[in-house]
């Protein structure tokens, strides 16, 4: 009997994944994923948990991962994703969230992917989603990134650390979608912003908050924007800075993003979102300094 949420006939998971009928067939017989049911007429019907475990294994195959073990890992992130409590759940001692943080950073310092992974997969266990991110996660992004800034910690360090975190940011965000959220909140890296993380907190909250985040990434033009703004029609864009630009006329830039969100609410937010603060609300945005908490009352806001 074929699932709820399994809606997605096999050419539908074609289209979505640029994989062949042939190839999701034979995906499905050797490695199991993906794992459709049968409808009462006998056809496969897809998830969309199906159809992103597809597009991270062609993601991993891009990389150079074998299908073989490119299907291991995107178990792997299952079953880590499915550990972690979609609602709310008890907080535990404020030490045990802070020892998990340095374990973390030891074994990003030490390039200790195997322990980094492991340890990751027991934090995932330690409360609702939200309370992993704050607690855990960004404390770990926020300690590493400074490190290399301060020359602390190298390229190579801060590169493995944000690899292996935002894999679990993005099975997090994987876990907390909700196919029926009515609002979308779109999310983006403005002009020559090339980190990303940030958006994952921003979505982990709005997911668990009922909305349905589209996270557009780095270096994200103008011009894109406003295609996905026109096609999903969100109810807010979020748009990301934390380094420092430096196209000749700012304001014009963010004359562009306001351009691209048309009549759609826009923040910036982000560690230099401050330096902005006077050109993006000429151009109609609002900037965002807040913590957590302002965060949450911004977006139960719209």
């Amino acid at each position: 009997m074929a699932s709820s949420n399994a809606r997605y006939r096999i050419n539908a998971v074609a289209e979505a994944t640029g994989l062949s009928t042939a190839s999701l067939r034979a995906w499905e017989r050797r490695y199991g994923i993906p794992n459709p049911t049968r409808g009462d007429s006998g056809y496969r019907l897809y998830t969309e948990a199906d159809i992103d475990q597809v597009k991270r294994m062609v993601e991993l195959g891009d990389q150079g991962v074998a299908p073989s073990e490119a299907a291991r890992i995107v178990r792997a992130e299952a079953r880590q994703a499915a550990a972690i409590p979609v609602d709310d759940a008890p907080m535990l001692d404020t030490d045990a969230y802070k020892a998990m943080v340095s374990r973390l950073i030891a074994a990003a310092e030490a390039l200790d992917q195997e322990t980094l992974e492991a340890e990751l997969y027991t934090a995932m266990g330690m409360g609702s989603a939200w309370t992993i991110y704050e607690r855990i996660l960004s404390p770990v992004l926020v300690a590493v990134g400074d490190g290399w800034a301060q020359g602390r910690i190298s390229v190579g360090q801060e590169h493995l650390a944000s690899q292996v975190l935002g894999t679990a940011l993005r099975s997090i965000i994987r876990l907390l979608r909700r196919p029926e959220a009515g609002r979308v909140i779109v999310l983006a890296c403005v002009a020559e912003e090339q980190h990303d993380l940030p958006l994952y907190g921003v979505a982990v909250l709005a997911a668990t908050l009922g909305w349905q985040p589209r996270i557009l990434g780095p270096r994200t033009p103008p011009d894109a924007l406003a295609v996905v703004v026109e096609q999903t029609r969100p109810s807010l864009v979020g748009l990301s800075v934390t380094v420092d630009l430096v196209p000749d006329d700012p304001a014009a830039l963010f004359r562009a993003y306001a351009k691209a969100a048309g009549d759609v609410p826009w923040v910036l937010g982000g560690a230099r979102a401050a330096q902005y603060q006077d050109v993006a609300a000429a151009a109609g945005g609002q900037v965002f300094g807040g913590g957590p908490a302002a965060l949450r009352a911004l977006l139960e806001a719209h």
